[in-house]
């Protein structure tokens, strides 16, 4: 049976029609190899890749994400992460060390192409620079002394009169004291080993600090301190790149989903996060690092 199309959806308007006497031009065919002009703007991962090496910024002496060792070689997650992306892209990787006042300008600046060093995504540094998605998942957490362990397992077992609760400068992060524990009394020390040793002295409760710090301590007074390890508040950690480098952080954001999808990242977890500190806990006390901060707070106010 033959079928003609009659319906007006079926015809062509005048505008689809050729121009009367003229030959119908053929399609173009799509571009493939197009490249950006000479002189052109190009993004980081381009400069990257043309450069051959990869400038990783950070400040070294924040356990166990980066740590310096024998020779001066920078040991920790944020190094193994950071010769990960270097191998993926198949460039050299450069840990260029600055102060932490210094990493975000020397970023904006051009002297690193990202900033890889525990550094959490605050509201405030997210207005000057972009992060990818989370690397890590951490917050604060609170330490106390082990015979208090089943007093304090939460932070609202901390909000009572004559519970003295401490932090050095910058443990609190965005914690507003007052509000979160009204009733306990608090205390900031010039420094977070003071305030650690009021802790271990009994003459303080608790203390509170970021995740990795309450970790280390836990670790080497295993005998004395505890803690329940349960965050207190969200602070994801993230790698810092430019502003308006979509590309680059369109790069990184699948590098990071495909390492926590294909083990590597687990991997990273276990060695860093588990196995390191349960080696500290057996030996009793953390290696000597030669560049250590006391913890990232002390280096990110105001800005936590």
């Amino acid at each position: 049976m033959l079928v003609t199309c009659q319906s007006i959806s079926c015809q062509k308007s005048p505008s689809d029609q050729p121009p009367s006497g003229q030959p119908v031009s053929p399609a173009k065919p799509v571009r493939t190899d197009i490249s950006p002009k000479p002189g052109a703007a190009h993004g980081t991962l381009e400069a990257v890749t043309k450069r051959g090496e990869l400038r990783v910024g950070m400040q070294v002496g924040y356990t166990p994400f980066e740590m310096e060792g024998d020779e001066g070689k920078v040991l920790g997650l944020d190094a193994d992460l950071g010769e990960m992306v270097a191998r993926a892209l198949n460039v050299n990787l450069n840990l260029v060390r600055r102060s932490w006042g210094e990493l975000i300008p020397a970023l904006l600046e051009g002297q690193i192409d990202i900033i890889m060093s525990g550094m959490t995504a605050s509201p405030g540094r997210n207005a000057q620079v972009a992060f990818t998605s989370p690397v890590l998942d951490t917050g604060r957490m609170f330490l106390v002394h082990v015979k208090n362990l089943q007093r304090f397992k939460k932070l609202e077992d901390l909000n009572h009169q004559g519970i003295f609760v401490v932090s050095g400068p910058g443990g609190l992060g965005e914690m507003r004291i007052g509000e979160v524990l009204p009733e306990a009394s608090y205390r900031e020390f010039p420094d977070s080993p003071s305030a650690l040793k009021e802790v271990l002295a009994g003459r303080a409760h608790a203390i509170i600090d970021e995740e990795f710090a309450i970790r280390l301590s836990a670790a080497t007074y295993s005998d004395r301190l505890g803690s329940a390890f349960e965050p207190i508040t969200y602070e994801p950690i993230a790698w810092a790149v430019r502003p308006d480098d979509y590309h680059w952080l369109n790069w990184l954001n699948n590098f990071i989903l495909i390492i926590q999808r294909d083990g590597r990242m687990d991997a990273l977890k276990k060695k860093w996060l588990h196995d390191y500190f349960l080696d500290i806990n057996q030996k009793g006390s953390a290696p000597k690092d030669k560049k250590a901060v006391p913890n990232p707070d002390s280096r990110t106010v105001p800005n936590k």
